[in-house]
């Protein structure tokens, strides 16, 4: 049996051991320090940071306060203005106004008080309560203005604090971007400071650990280096493998001791090299499973290997002291509330007891201070030569996880609450506005039963009005002195000048109400610029006004309503006649922009000229920009706003350019193909089928077209032969008459205006053939004057269409009129 080796004293070993204890506490002690030093410097900046944080968001939400108190207050002013007329109702938003003052003019004096004098949102409060204080007063001295028998009282007060409202409104909005700006700043501010903190603690714990680790190195080598350096070339000859060569100890101390356990180390090592193997085997198989903490039982359950990182989790120093225990009842024994929890039912003794696998992620381990901790852990079995040895556990803290899913949870159920008290915020504004809605429709049907009704009450007696004037006139009633003549014609134009009065009003309430319908149609630019300078011709010849017009040529077509298009030039022209002054020029320019795809009718005079801040009241209805009593010129401020509403309708726009004394332009911009500008290219319009009345015919309708237009005669002619007409042409009477004996056409559309022979005489002498006395002619011209539609009639023509024409209504009244032929 071996001796076992002797050792000399142990009381340096001892010294050793006091020394690295010493040194280490010392070490602790000295970062202890250092680390409660730098968290009491970081304690005192996140409270200087709260502190700083609570003043600025009290700040900020003073400010709100008051924008919101005064934003109510301007709100139940309108309030008052507007349902006023109530008595009841003026004292509840009186009230209630007078009370949003006070508030705003509180939460001023509070944002004030938190403020410095010299800070900028200070000095602008102080503004801000001089001009609340004039806003105040103001609305006051104007409600002495506000009479509740009138039509419209607001409009009245209205006008007297019109804009007063914008310098608080500016103030507050001001005040509360500087107090963000402000908030801002500050808080930028001390995370600057906090971070420097932060460094300088670093830098601290990183001095001092360079410290503690430079003089550990000291002592360790001063304690251990020195012995350990003797006996390095024993200990490199013995990891090489090599036991042959015998250790001689000598002496005494440290450097004896060690020595002699490298002897008896070297003598053990030869009887272990086998074992040492199938250790490290394994070992390895337990290491190379997970790479949390992991611990392996035997068959009994008993711990037989862990690594540090187990031990660290589980509160025990050394991976030795959990070897050699019975892992369940040490680490597994309980459920997290305290219940036993039974060997038997321990899914990681199943394991190595009939080697099934298990993955858990809702139990706990237990430390060795008694604490418990969630975890997340597999058990796989270990298998040796096909026999079941026992089980390896690899286990990973969740702590963390847990709180993250308890704080997810609490954050899902804030968020549900904050949804139902925003769908409950919803629902009560949804059914204010629906309230609100309500009450705006019940006054819109309420102004157009008002406007219908005035409209019949008014057309009935001008009907009889223009009726009498006209056959008064025309000397039926018996004859007239020219006294009588004179007043019976001034009778029938006012009369004429209302009725068109009445139309507009019942215009502008269709595009203000949404319910104004346009009928889509290609309509020939060039037609519908003649027939508006003709409407407005007479006028300017009497005032001797130069009329210009330019069209481009690229633009031939444009799609909208030809009735409507021409009552938004016919309004702009009339303005610019009127706004001129004698002997002055207007004019009519086309533009096209294909880039755009956009065309512009602009309109423009040498008149007076607008100021530009007057810019925003010209398409207003019902204002005029002269108010005076005595003005200059007459109108009622409906043309302006019915050419806008009419443009927004064709997807269009108007704009405006003007310089006092200069004249202005007014350009309304449509939309624009210019793809679509021949007739071979239009794309069919959805729209109602035209049926030719009479009976059924064999051929496709024959149609002649006298026009001294080229552009136009080709534009119609290519249109109607897509649309299945046989087309023939002429550009004058006499070559009318030679085609239309010749062709013997279903149709003749009649130019009125031509040179030489106009279209009354070739319709008159179209009639005397006896061949031709029934073919149906229609007028297809610019004349829109009174008296033209009959002048045609007279001559023989069977219908009359005014140009601007939409192609579509024109091929509509040809099958109209063939199918009559």
């Amino acid at each position: 049996m071996r001796r076992a080796p002797s050792y000399p004293s142990q009381r340096h070993c001892m010294h050793i051991r006091t020394k690295l204890a010493a040194g280490l506490v010392v070490i602790l002690f000295v970062n202890l320090a250092a680390g409660i030093y730098g968290l009491a410097l970081l304690t005192r900046a996140y409270e200087r940071d709260a502190a700083i944080r609570d003043r600025a968001t009290a700040i900020v939400s003073d400010a709100l306060t008051a924008q919101v108190h005064f934003k109510k207050q301007v709100q139940e002013w309108k309030n008052v203005l507007l349902r006023g007329q109530d008595q009841r109702l003026f004292d509840d938003y009186f009230g209630r106004f007078e009370r949003e003052e006070l508030q705003t003019r509180e939460a001023i004096a509070r944002l004030m008080n938190r403020l410095l004098e010299d800070d900028p949102a200070h000095m602008i409060a102080v503004r801000f309560l001089a001009a609340h204080r004039r806003l105040g007063e103001e609305y006051r001295s104007a409600l002495a203005a506000y009479r509740p028998d009138d039509a419209d009282p607001q409009l009245v007060v209205d006008r007297l604090v019109k804009g007063i409202d914008r310098e608080p409104t500016g103030l507050i909005d001001e005040i509360v971007a500087r107090v963000f700006a402000e908030r801002d700043a500050s808080l930028t501010r001390i995370e600057a400071s906090i971070g420097d903190v932060k460094r300088r603690i670093l830098l601290l714990m990183v001095g001092l650990m360079t410290g503690a680790v430079l003089t550990l190195i000291w002592l360790v080598d001063r304690t251990i280096g020195q012995p350990i350096a003797t006996a390095t070339a024993i200990a490199r000859r013995v990891s090489a493998g090599d036991f042959s060569t015998p250790i001689r100890v000598a002496g005494g101390g440290e450097q004896a001791e060690m020595l002699a356990a490298l002897q008896a180390m070297q003598e053990s090592l030869a009887r272990s090299r086998e074992s040492l193997r199938e250790s490290e085997a394994r070992s390895r198989l337990l290491l190379e499973s997970t790479g949390e903490g992991i611990y392996g039982v035997d068959a009994q359950g008993v711990c037989i290997f862990c690594n540090p990182a187990a031990a660290r989790m589980l509160g025990y120093r050394t991976p030795g002291e959990l070897v050699g225990r019975h892992m369940h009842e040490t680490v597994h024994h309980a459920h997290a509330d305290g219940r036993p929890y039974p060997a038997a039912r321990c899914k990681a003794n199943r394991t190595y007891r009939d080697g099934i696998p298990a993955r858990v992620d809702d139990e706990v381990f237990w430390r060795a201070d008694g604490t418990a901790f969630p975890v997340e852990y597999h058990s796989n079995p270990i298998h040796r030569d096909g026999r079941l040895v026992g089980a390896v556990v690899t286990f990973s803290d969740i702590s963390a996880r847990k709180a993250a899913e308890a704080a997810l949870r609490a954050a899902h159920g804030a968020l549900a609450e904050e949804r139902a008290q925003l769908a409950e915020r919803v629902r009560h504004r949804t059914q204010e506005l629906d309230r609100a809605n309500v009450e705006l429709a019940r006054s819109a049907q309420a102004k157009d039963e008002f406007l219908a009704a005035m409209s019949h009450e008014l057309r009935t007696p001008l009907t009889s009005i223009l009726g009498l004037s006209e056959t008064m006139g025309d000397g039926l009633l018996g004859p007239l002195s020219e006294r009588q003549q004179k007043a019976a014609h001034m009778i029938h134009e006012n009369g004429s000048h209302l009725l068109e009065l009445i139309n507009d009003v019942l215009d502008m309430s269709r595009v203000a109400s949404g319910r104004m319908s346009l009928r889509w149609d290609q309509v020939p630019v060039a037609q519908l610029c003649d027939a508006s300078r003709r409407l407005i011709g007479p006028a300017a010849k009497r005032k001797g006004l130069a009329v210009s017009l330019e069209v481009d040529p690229r633009a031939r077509l444009v799609r909208g309503d030809g009735r409507r298009l021409k009552q938004m030039l016919v309004n702009l022209l009339g303005n610019a006649v009127k706004f001129t002054p004698p002997g002055g020029s207007i004019g009519l320019d086309v533009a096209a922009d294909p880039e755009r795809g956009e065309l512009r009718f602009s309109v423009w005079d040498t008149g007076v000229g607008i100021p530009e801040e007057q810019f925003e009241r010209l398409f207003k209805p019902f204002v005029q920009l002269d108010t005076r009593a005595a003005r200059q010129y007459d109108g009622t401020g409906l043309g302006l706003a019915l050419a806008s509403g009419m443009a927004e309708l064709h997807q269009g726009r108007i704009r405006v350019d003007s310089e006092v004394g200069e004249g202005s332009r007014f350009e309304i911009v449509l939309p624009w193909d210019s793809a679509a500008q021949h007739a071979e290219a239009l794309c069919p319009e959805p729209g109602p089928v035209v049926e030719a009345t009479g009976p059924a015919r064999s051929r496709p309708p024959r149609v002649l077209i006298v026009d001294d237009n080229a552009g136009n005669l080709e534009m119609l002619a290519g249109y109607l032969r897509i649309k299945g007409c046989e087309v023939f042409t002429a550009n004058s009477g006499e070559a009318a008459i030679a085609e239309a004996r010749e062709r013997f056409p279903d149709v003749i559309l009649m130019d009125v205006q031509m040179p030489g022979m106009d279209g009354l005489e070739t319709t008159r002498r179209l009639r005397r053939d006896r061949d031709l006395r029934r073919t149906p002619i229609v007028a297809l011209t610019a004349l829109a004057m009174p008296g033209d539609r009959e002048q045609c009639l007279e001559a023989g023509m069977d219908d009359y269409l005014v140009k601007p024409l939409g192609l579509k209504e024109l091929h509509g009244s040809i099958l109209h009129w063939a199918g009559r032929a």
